[in-house]
């Protein structure tokens, strides 16, 4: 006799997202005989039997639910005796039906029971037969959380970096302004760095068109705005001449789908024109809005570039920190969570791709891949990804973190808003605000690790 997973409630992440069911499951606080076996690659082996007290339950509700679904002569819909029931349909499926009941409520249980930590459906054997009056018995190998050894990680330090914003960085802000307000007269002459360029471009992958779409646009003659190579294949062209450039995007390209690739630009020049600098005094800060002498202009942007270089030290100092941390660590990522933080990253994929009006198919014809080759590409970073989140709750746990429940109970209204959410719905969300706010908190200390200040 067997169970499909499909008819058992998962407990990939988490065995309170599992309630069990007190009708034909048992009543919830009812022991059941339990044992844990540890095996390699984070699987537990457990061996469960639901007493005999559950076994009735689950034949009681069994016949219940068959009395509801079949029509018996002279019975109302739910009325018939248990004895006509069984008569009528024979023992063999009122037993399946009660193995479907009781499985997954026991073994919900013998997960909380236990304290095992489920994070894939489990492999079931449920190959004993039901008897009434009787315990019953099975197995799941269930692929568990795997263990994270820390090891010293109070002795983690990193150095935090500090910009200054110094007189050069200011020069070169106000030139920016400079730039912006620039009046472009056009001119008769092949194009230099630093002009801009009215051009149509069209990006191609092989035949595919992938940008541009044949669009003028303004293009800045920039090394440092435009791709590799495209400002250098610009220059020298006058208006009315085109030009066709191989190029290789960058692996930082805004498209992550398209990182790496060899593309082909068509370029077509409108005209030329070169930028007519505003004079550099005190009506240039009149002009851009901030301040009324270039003083005060000075003065604006100094402040500004210290702030955004604040919060750029700031992100470079976390990200070291918990790659640090991580590399500190050791832990053995499932395969299962590898896969699941994959299958999520697809999700966004398809996402992405369908607010461009694309479907994931069509973009896999337009590039030649496979699933499987997408797959292996993501699968680096969805293993850092959940090593991270391995590590941090680790770390949560060694430090004896713990969140206020009102701090999440506002996290989760914010994450719901206006929307309707169903009880259970309510349940993952308010565990999922739970969690975010863990590991949040956990990156923090790790942070205050890093300093020093232990």
């Amino acid at each position: 006799m067997s169970t499909s997973p499909t008819e058992m409630e998962t407990a990939a992440a988490d065995p309170a997202e599992h309630e069990p069911e007190s009708d034909g499951g048992g009543e919830a606080g009812s022991e059941l005989s339990v044992s844990v076996e540890r095996r390699p690659a984070s699987q537990v082996a457990l061996t469960i039997e639901a007493p005999a007290s559950d076994v009735d339950a689950a034949v009681a509700h069994a016949i219940r639910h068959l009395s509801a679904r079949f029509r018996f002569p002279g019975f109302r819909p739910g009325k018939a005796p248990a004895a006509v029931i069984e008569r009528a349909v024979g023992w063999p499926a009122i037993a399946r039906e009660a193995v479907e009941t009781l499985v997954p409520s026991a073994y919900t249980r013998a997960l909380d029971q236990a304290g095992v930590v489920a994070v894939a459906d489990p492999q079931l054997d449920v190959t004993g037969e039901l008897e009434r009056g009787r315990p019953f018995g099975f197995t799941a190998l269930v692929t568990v959380q795997p263990e994270v050894q820390l090891r010293d990680y109070l002795e983690l330090r990193v150095e935090e970096p500090h910009t200054v914003i110094d007189d050069e960085r200011v020069d070169e802000a106000v030139e920016g302004v400079r730039r912006r307000h620039a009046e472009l007269l056009e001119v008769d002459r092949p194009a230099q760095a630093g002009d801009v360029l009215r051009a149509t471009l069209v990006m191609r992958r092989g035949e595919q068109a992938v940008g541009g779409e044949g669009e003028e646009r303004d293009v800045e003659l920039d090394r440092d705005q435009l791709i590799p190579g495209l400002a250098d294949a610009l220059l020298g062209l006058s208006a009315g001449e085109s030009h066709s450039a191989e190029l290789t995007l960058p692996d930082t390209y805004a498209n992550e789908e398209l990182r790496g690739a060899v593309v082909t630009v068509d370029a077509q020049v409108r005209s030329v024109r070169e930028r007519q600098l505003p004079p550099l005094d005190d009506a240039l800060a009149t002009l851009d809005g901030h301040g009324e002498t270039l003083a005060e202009l000075r003065d604006w942007y100094r402040e500004h570039l210290t702030t955004v270089a604040e919060t750029q030290d700031q992100e470079q100092f976390q990200g070291a920190v918990l790659e640090a941390l991580v590399e500190r660590a050791r832990v053995d990522v499932p395969e299962v969570m590898m896969d699941r933080e994959v299958d999520r990253q697809l999700r966004d994929m398809e996402m992405r791709l369908a607010g461009s009006g694309l479907r994931l198919d069509k973009y896999l014809e337009y590039t030649g891949e496979t699933m499987e080759q997408v797959r292996a590409t993501r699968r680096p970073q969805a293993e850092q990804r959940v090593k991270l989140e391995l590590v941090l709750a680790a770390l949560a746990e060694a430090e004896g973190i713990e969140i206020d429940e009102l701090d999440v109970e506002r996290e989760e209204r914010s994450l719901i808003g206006d929307r309707k959410v169903t009880a259970d719905q309510r349940r993952r969300i308010h565990m999922a605000a739970h969690r975010d706010l863990l590991l949040r908190a956990a990156g923090q200390r790790a942070l205050e690790i890093a300093r020093g200040e232990v």
